[in-house]
């Protein structure tokens, strides 16, 4: 077994934002496997579902540009060492010639391309240029196109502090419809729905069936734990009654003896209902399963999620909207979302 560190812990406690004696506990029962033990928090309801914290920090921005015919886009990590630095103006525009420099020359070897301002130099030099201006290590850690296939739009958004970007693929029949105002503000709100609900798949189709499995096991687990930990805490609240009427039938108290015992009474009839109600659920655990992995799909597949800006309203609902706006179907081919550091930058 490997050494359980506060390291470990804490870092355990980053991923799922669980407490750090509930984060030793679940490394302790998983043998310090750092994942099993992500599992083991789930199941007991600990951990918050598909929190983000567990991406590695690195500090920086994520700079992305949209070529003009909506076709592509560029996005480029920038990764400097402290945070001051990323929100200095002069780190914002270099990161912003950089992704400029790769929209035009292409994402391939980019460093050692010639710098658009100055061919006579390489990207790498002015990097190095910027190094010793700005005072800090500075790394690009990924740039990358993301291109339209076939017929369609992209549209990217990029959150507040720059850290967090969303890049998104709409599918249309025409490139008339594909360049409508309507579309592009479409694809604009669908990557901010993105940042704002966390998405993890398009479609319950696009959720590969060892991660169904995965969900269906846990919520079976989260069930089974629900259930006992509801029977512990009325046998708690029993015994709990029972000490204080010891300490109140050595003080001779005979009216606090007296509502005591009824509360006793009352308490037993509650282990009585948690046992009956674990039972009802064991009888019916395929249907209560499979409600929470529809859950599980409702928040993490895009189309099913409520629209940020109109909860009463689905953003497969949007699609129907635009369809009847641009008069043809309108669909989400795919999006990616980025975190500064989720690259383990140096």
């Amino acid at each position: 077994m490997s050494a359980i560190t506060a390291q470990t812990v804490n870092e355990l406690r980053q991923r799922t934002g669980a407490g750090l004696m509930d984060c030793k506990k679940a490394l302790t029962e998983a043998n310090a496997d750092m994942e099993k033990a992500v599992e083991i928090l789930r199941i007991k309801g600990v951990a918050t579902r598909n929190k983000k914290a567990d991406r590695k920090a690195s500090e920086g921005i994520l700079a992305v540009q949209v070529s003009a015919d909506g076709r592509n886009a560029i996005l480029l990590e920038l990764n400097c060492e402290t945070d001051f630095v990323a929100k200095n103006e002069a780190f914002v525009a270099l990161a912003k010639d950089l992704v400029g420099q790769a929209a035009a020359k292409g994402v391939e070897n980019l460093l050692d391309q010639p710098y658009h301002a100055d061919a006579s130099r390489k990207v790498n030099d002015y990097l190095n240029d910027q190094v010793t201006k700005i005072g800090e290590n500075l790394k690009v850690s990924r740039v990358l196109k993301f291109e339209a296939n076939g017929v369609g739009r992209v549209s990217a958004y990029v959150h507040t502090g720059a850290k967090i970007a969303v890049l998104l693929e709409l599918g249309l029949k025409s490139q008339t419809a594909a360049a409508h105002a309507d579309v592009a503000d479409l694809a604009r709100q669908l990557a901010m729905q993105v940042v704002a609900n966390n998405a993890r798949f398009v479609r319950r189709d696009d959720v590969s069936a060892e991660v169904v499995a995965k969900e269906k096991e846990i919520a079976l687990e989260f069930t089974k734990s629900e259930a006992d930990k509801a029977i512990d805490e009325a046998k708690r609240v029993v015994e709990d009654y029972r000490g204080q009427l010891l300490e109140q039938k050595a003080a001779n108290d005979v009216e606090a003896i007296a509502e005591l015992e009824k509360r006793i009474v009352v308490s037993e009839k509650q282990v009585i209902a948690s046992e009956s109600r674990k039972k009802g659920q064991l009888s019916n655990i395929e249907k209560i399963v499979a409600g929470r992995v529809d859950k599980f799909f409702a928040d993490a597949c895009l189309l099913e999620q409520p629209f940020f800006r109109d909860p009463d309203k689905k953003v497969s609902d949007l699609l129907t909207e635009a369809k009847a706006k641009v008069g043809e179907e309108v669909s989400i081919v795919r999006f990616v979302r980025f975190q500064v550091g989720e690259t383990a930058a140096e």
